[in-house]
């Protein structure tokens, strides 16, 4: 059953490549990562933290596909976990993704794309929401496809819709399915400088506990200053309704955001963003997640290169719970990458990650220290 959005695209897939014309542009990247870690709190606990080493080999494939009128991309890659004395914490992880353009003509262009994703709940879930919970594995399927029809040659239409499986490994979290479906009318103007977006869009989520209903209606503005400036906000109102399986409701109003500020260098970049907007836990409930991000990259030389990246979260929960509000979480991220050549290079890291959660009596604070060093190799062939 979990392999239908998969099988869906690729009938699609099939659908479509008879219409491909032959001269095509392929690319096969093969790839292998080999990472040491040190982990002073594997499990992100409050008390009684447990640290070790990690031997991880991270394997990794891509297929791209690019003709005139129709570009295929396949990936994916692997994390193999292997502990020095925690063994029955060995795993392996997963990414797979792939995604399918066409364009019928100069005014049509068909989408398609999937994802295949098993990781913890540590890993992609606690980017997403900023909350640590408890450890669980957790597969994620994601299945979607789009159209965009060209107007004219300042302003075209987006249909987009979204389907997201998610399984916990763990009884007592709860599984959900969510289907999400948005149209964009996009408008360029001032010599392609700005750009103007009105965007609505409904999310709907079904899950043992509660089923979900979100309404919204967002306006974006990109703004280019310069070839190495450029800004863009998109912000609106949203109607959320929660229906509890008691039979219990809730429903506000509220407002989401998403900012980018983005500023490039001969050497150097800064990028700042900040996003407001729903979210869902591994326990069932609907939060409500405020993201700052800030990342400085700079070359150093001509092969070495330092990164800095800060991530504050301040999330507050929704729905029908007395939960308190004011969980924070941050982290923060210095990297430095030396490149042997252009797909050959060594990594050294170091990530600080702590959360502060009123909620607790005790305890209220917990913190993580990650530091790596890696090497990766890719060997891109090309047709």
């Amino acid at each position: 059953m979990r392999l239908k959005p998969c099988v869906a695209l690729l009938i699609v897939l099939f659908v479509l490549l008879p219409f491909c014309t032959y001269a095509a542009e392929i690319t096969v990247t093969p790839s292998i990562g080999l990472r040491g870690e040190y982990d002073d709190n594997i499990l992100f606990d409050r008390t009684g933290e447990i640290d070790d080493y990690a031997w991880i080999t991270i394997p990794g494939l891509s297929l791209d596909y690019i003709t005139s009128r129709f570009s295929f991309s396949l990936s994916g890659l692997a994390d193999i976990i292997r502990y020095v004395d925690e063994t029955d914490l060995d795993t392996e992880n997963y990414t797979t993704g792939l995604t399918a353009e066409y364009r019928t003509s100069e005014y049509l262009t068909l989408s398609a794309r999937g994802s295949y994703i098993k990781d913890t709940t540590l890993d992609s879930e606690l980017q997403e929401t900023g909350l640590v919970l408890g450890r669980s594995d957790r597969e994620a399927y994601t299945a979607g496809g789009g159209i965009v029809y060209s107007i004219n040659e300042f302003s075209d239409i987006t249909l987009d819709y979204t389907f997201t499986n998610v399984d916990y490994d763990l009884e007592e979290y709860v599984d959900y399915k969510e289907h999400s479906v948005s149209a964009t009318n996009s408008y360029t103007f001032n010599d392609r400088r700005n750009e103007f977006r009105i965007r609505p869009y409904y999310r709907y989520r079904d899950s043992t506990d509660d089923d979900v209903d979100i309404y919204g209606l967002s306006l974006g503005l990109t703004h280019r200053f310069t070839e190495t400036f450029e800004a863009s906000i998109d912000a609106g109102a949203r109607y959320l309704d929660i229906e509890e399986v008691s039979g219990t409701t809730e429903s506000d109003w509220g407002w989401t955001a998403d900012v980018s500020l983005t500023k490039s260098w001969q050497a150097a970049s800064v990028e700042f963003l900040y996003s407001k907007d729903l979210g869902y836990t591994a326990e069932g409930s609907t939060v409500d997640v405020n993201r700052f991000s800030l990342t400085i990259s700079r070359m150093l030389t001509s092969k070495l290169g330092i990164d800095l990246t800060g991530t504050l979260y301040f999330t507050k929960e929704r729905g029908m719970t007395d939960r308190d509000d004011n969980v924070r979480y941050y982290e923060v991220i210095p990297l430095l990458n030396y490149g042997f050549t252009q797909n050959h290079s060594l990594e050294l890291g170091y990530r600080y990650s702590n959360e502060y959660d009123k909620n607790f009596t005790n305890y209220r604070e917990r913190d993580r220290n990650i530091a790596w060093i890696a090497l990766n190799f890719s060997f891109p062939q090309k047709w």
